[in-house]
């Protein structure tokens, strides 16, 4: 539902929990041997498919959107060749603060390193905090200011391409506008 409003799995805000559920998602999954079982991307994808149709039964039916697919798997590709880095990273720092983190250890390799929490655990060989959560929202609250909420009728429009995700180098493009509200 985030990827298809239009959220995009980032480090920061509402991305980074984006990110941080389908970096869950890939973990339990590789964790419990179930991926291999679903058959992999293209299994979750089909799943992801299946969930759609199940939940358009309480939100009505979901609009195409083309790019989800390859978000999904950039993302698979980006959390599969930075599991090691972050374990590394997560090692070292458990090492400074010799073998116990704080709250907010947890906390700056979750937001600053994206690093799930449930990495963070299994390097440490403990439980999450109870309140990491908790604290994070509460955070992220004395920080947030609300946004003024503007809406627009946007559905006429063609969906926006998504050039990030096909060549995250490109610096130069065309574009065009479709619409001014």
């Amino acid at each position: 539902m985030i990827i298809t409003d239009g959220g995009l799995p980032s480090n920061t805000g509402g991305g980074s929990n984006c990110r941080n559920i389908i970096r869950r998602i890939f973990a339990t999954l590789k964790k419990n041997g179930w991926w291999e079982k679903l058959g992999g991307i293209e299994g979750l994808l089909e799943l992801f498919e299946i969930h759609k149709k199940d939940l358009a039964a309480l939100y009505g039916p979901f609009p195409e959107y083309r790019s989800f697919g390859d978000i999904i798997k950039i993302e698979y590709e980006r959390w599969n060749s930075t599991e090691d880095g972050q374990k590394k990273k997560i090692e070292q720092l458990v090492a400074k603060k010799k073998g116990k983190l704080a709250l907010d250890d947890w906390i700056m390799a979750m937001q600053a390193w994206g690093i799930p929490a449930d990495v963070i655990a299994q390097v440490c060989q403990t439980e999450v905090p109870g309140n990491l959560y908790n604290e994070i929202s509460n955070r992220a609250e004395v920080i947030a200011k609300a946004q003024e909420a503007i809406l627009y009728d946007t559905i006429k429009y063609p969906e926006t391409h998504n050039l990030y995700y096909e060549n995250h180098r490109l610096y130069e493009f065309d574009a065009k506008i479709v619409g001014v509200l």
